[in-house]
């Protein structure tokens, strides 16, 4: 990559963090923030063969052991689209033409990442939301992946009744999943269930665990907010 790109590239970072402030620079193409049990964020997605980029919001777990493991795979992704509901391919030397209008849809369709304080009703809004999205829809172990994610944040705040709220919505929708689907990710639905469950007697190293990664120290010099009620 010459230099110049080097320093195009740089500049528009700045250009997001600078729209973002909520955000900080884990990567160059990697903006992300702390909130509760989670790293959420924008990732700039770079095109192949091209000097261009797409937005995607990201939702990182921090629960899993090790920070390696907990960014191996986001649990929720999917890119921010313009106004026509098409993706944004944006050009590294003009991203001021249209940054405007990306960073509005933004606001619109992951409003978490520029509010101060996140509330888990929020959050739990955007998770209940990539429900309807087509891919989740057919995808049985892509409901599962969200639904793990409703349980652990119910975990974190320590909200029993939450809990068992979670854990009905999973034995409803299991009801139409495509098990076969779900086995290949996951195991036997029992197995997996009980796992979750017995995690609910063990919610002091869940919380260690996440502790433990906050303090990595790529993790440390990120933003970083409590979920609020």
């Amino acid at each position: 990559m010459s230099e110049n790109m080097k320093e195009i590239k740089k500049r528009a970072t700045e250009e997001w963090l600078s729209s973002i402030p909520q955000l900080s620079a884990f990567a160059q193409n990697k903006l992300y923030r702390v909130v509760g049990c989670f790293i959420i964020g924008v990732e700039l997605v770079k095109l192949p063969k091209l000097e261009e980029y797409r937005p995607h919001f990201v939702l990182y777990p921090l629960w899993k052991s090790g920070l390696k493991n907990c960014l191996d795979n986001p649990t929720i992704l999917f890119e921010i689209n313009n106004k026509k509901g098409l993706q944004f391919s944006i050009p590294y030397l003009k991203q001021s033409v249209n940054f405007n209008e990306v960073i509005e849809c933004l606001k619109i369709q992951a409003p978490i990442l520029l509010t101060e304080n996140v509330s888990i009703k929020s959050l739990l809004e955007l998770v209940d939301g990539r429900f309807n999205d087509i891919l989740v829809k057919s995808n049985s172990a892509q409901q599962a992946k969200l639904f793990e994610l409703k349980f652990y944040l119910a975990l974190y705040s320590g909200n029993q009744l939450q809990i068992q709220n979670v854990l009905n919505q999973i034995q409803q929708a299991s009801k139409n999943w495509n098990m076969q689907m779900f086995e290949m990710w996951y195991g036997k639905f029992d197995l997996w269930l009980q796992r979750l469950r017995e995690k609910e007697g063990k919610r002091e190293d869940f919380i260690k665990q996440i502790e433990a990664n906050k303090q990595d120290k790529k993790i440390m010099l990120l933003k970083s907010s409590e979920l609020t009620i």
